[in-house]
């Protein structure tokens, strides 16, 4: 494919001359990679920038919808405040010094009209990296020749000028993206203009961290432009050309943190670090660089021969830590004694956290509390994607507020999310253990989206894997080809039974998404208990059509609805969640089809009971909430 390269010098405009300032029109698109539409109207529109360089700077925005999207996960935040303060709400689409426009339909008329209205500042922007290329600093100078009037913004971009994938990253087929906007200063809310009479100037400087999601340093430039944020007119831009940097082909990166799992019950680890050489040239030195928790930056040299693609896995000296949540960060630095412009490839992170004394038995969650995830549990995200977070949708509609969400939807086939439960002690005089969850799937077609609950007893070093459903077992309502929030009757109540792990000190439950980029999936409502007689969570009769409670949650009464397939003897009772049974009702012999059993729940405390259906051939039982 053509490569387009938007490269422009720093606009240099003569400031001693009040009056008119040649305008730099500021061209803001939302886009996506993958967007099918944006595959469509990207190519004209960029040739149309490329045609006018002297008139234009150019910021895209990639945005998280409708699908993957490596860019925007790389900086999220700044991205939606410029989509929610445009009320963007489809890609693609444009703004032209704060006027919306159709990439796939703007023409040059429209450009030349914009740029024909004088400009009220000019704008300097210049940028210098530090010698290693960890910081950068920015320059930019504004310099009213007009007087203005109103409340005025000045916004600072770092824009990657080209970015080529060998393979799309997306799923439009686009490869190749121009003047992707990598972060904002010193946020994506600006910075106030005070500079509003004629020959008032402000100066906009820093020296920032170079972000480690930046493809390549030769690359880099800066945008600026001041915005009226009422009516979003945009007052002038300015921007400066990407640094000519020495030659250097060296390219390092660190591949791999190996030998840290996501949990460890050892206050000290020995991590490893896999050091790859993307380069063409071989590879003979460098430096490991590692740092714990953004503490103080630790080295180590590495020498060796790795060819294109070798890789060398290195011991860093052992770590100590303290119970809770870690973050080790890796990376290389001074390939070859030279540079790295490549810087992209260079890191790599690995979040980890050293469980601490287990919590007794029962534990009950279900994700009221904003902030995610729980106390002492841990997520794991392998791939770096999308991991479990907490969604406002709750198992049992609004009273029960929160529930954890995967979000499958967007999430690449293959992928795995995994969310520890925090340590449970079972060590107890009971008879039995159970798990109670509940969840909510629904498949974009036919996809076998996957949720496995898997147990551990020695700190996660084996894994047994007592409940493993997906796809159409998975499901709870029915495909569909919107992102799945499910209602309050699309959830299902799930159980393991927990009774082989009883008398066990330090108990790992771990859940485990694994993506088929299908739909969405929720779980909510996690109890773990011990209890003196088997709730019979799973469902294991074939005479049982259906059971249903409602209200769910209850208030005062509950109807009981079922169907059997077959006439059998029915006994409906009812536990709670220490597995004490507070209702009983021998039904007696029941015909086949549909039947209706009052409960009066009013002499009951609030609280999670399960009332269970038992019949000839075994028993279902569905978890209900009481509230007063």
């Amino acid at each position: 494919m053509k490569k387009i390269t938007l490269f422009m010098s720093a606009l240099v405009l003569n400031g001693a001359s009040y009056g008119q300032s040649v305008r730099l029109c500021l061209a803001e698109e939302f886009t996506q990679a993958s967007c099918p539409p944006c595959a469509s109207a990207n190519p004209g529109y960029n040739a149309l920038l490329q045609a006018n360089l002297t008139k234009v700077a150019s910021v895209k925005y990639q945005t998280s919808w409708p699908g993957v999207d490596p860019m925007n996960a790389q900086n999220a935040t700044d991205v939606q405040t410029r989509v929610t303060y445009y009320a963007v709400s489809g890609v693609p689409d444009g703004q032209l010094d704060g006027v919306d426009f159709y990439p796939g339909s703007i023409t040059q008329a429209q450009i030349d009209a914009a740029q024909a209205i004088s400009a009220p500042y000019t704008i300097t922007v210049s940028h210098t990296f530090s010698p290693d290329f960890s910081t950068v600093t920015y320059n930019e100078v504004i310099t009213c020749t007009q007087a203005v009037t109103g409340t005025l913004v000045n916004h600072i971009a770092m824009v990657e000028k080209t970015i080529n994938f060998a393979t799309a990253p997306g799923t439009n087929g686009e490869l190749d993206f121009y003047e992707v906007m990598k972060k904002m200063y010193p946020s994506a809310a600006g910075t106030p203009v005070t500079a509003m009479t004629v020959g008032a100037t402000q100066t906009f400087t820093a020296t920032v961290p170079v972000p480690n999601y930046v493809y390549d340093l030769t690359q880099v430039n800066f945008v600026c432009w001041v915005q009226n944020t009422t009516t979003k007119a945009v007052q002038q831009a300015g921007q400066d050309a990407p640094i000519v940097l020495p030659v250097s082909t060296a390219d390092a990166g660190v591949s791999a943190i190996t030998n840290l799992n996501a949990i460890s019950c050892a206050t000290s680890v020995t991590p490893s670090v896999t050091v790859k050489n993307f380069a063409t040239s071989t590879l003979t030195s460098c430096t490991i660089n590692y740092q714990l928790d953004g503490g103080a930056v630790m080295t180590q040299p590495w020498t060796g021969s790795l060819a294109t693609n070798g890789t060398a896995v290195v011991a860093i000296p052992t770590l100590t830590v303290a119970v809770g949540a870690h973050t080790l960060v890796s990376w290389t630095s001074a390939p070859n004694g030279g540079n790295d412009y490549h810087v992209i490839n260079n890191t790599n992170t690995k979040n980890f956290s050293i469980i601490g004394v287990a919590t007794m038995a029962p534990l009950t969650e279900g994700f009221v509390a904003t902030s995610f995830p729980p106390t002492n549990w841990v997520i794991d995200d392998p791939d770096g994607n999308y991991p479990w977070f907490r969604s406002a949708t709750g198992g049992w509609g609004v009273a029960n507020g929160g529930s954890s969400k995967v979000n499958f939807y967007n999430d690449p086939a293959g992928n795995m999310e995994d969310m520890y439960v925090k340590p449970t002690d079972l060590t107890t005089t009971a008879t039995h253990a159970t798990l109670t969850f509940d969840v909510a799937y629904a498949q974009y077609a036919a996809e076998n989206d996957n949720l496995k609950v898997m147990v551990s007893t020695d700190c996660g070093v084996t894994w047994a894997t007592p409940y493993n459903k997906q796809g159409a077992t998975l499901k709870t309502a029915n495909a569909t080809t919107s992102a799945f929030t499910p209602t309050a009757t699309q959830w299902r109540n799930d159980g393991v039974d927990m009774t082989p792990y009883l008398n066990q000190t330090n108990v790992l439950v771990r859940f485990r998404a694994t993506s088929a980029y299908g739909n969405n999936l929720y779980v909510d409502n996690i109890n773990l208990f011990t209890s003196n007689s088997a709730l019979g969570i799973i469902d294991n009769t074939s005479n049982v059509n259906s059971l249903e409670v409602y209200p769910n949650p209850i208030n005062d009464n509950a109807t009981v609805n079922f169907n059997l397939a077959n006439a059998t003897n029915v006994e409906l009772t009812m536990n709670n969640v220490l597995g004490q049974k507070v209702y009983s009702s021998t039904l007696g012999q029941m015909s086949s089809g549909d039947h209706n059993v009052k409960i009066d729940a009013s002499k009951f405390d609030a609280g999670i009971y399960f009332i269970t259906l038992n019949v000839a051939d075994g028993k279902i039982t569905k978890k209900v909430s009481i509230n007063k």
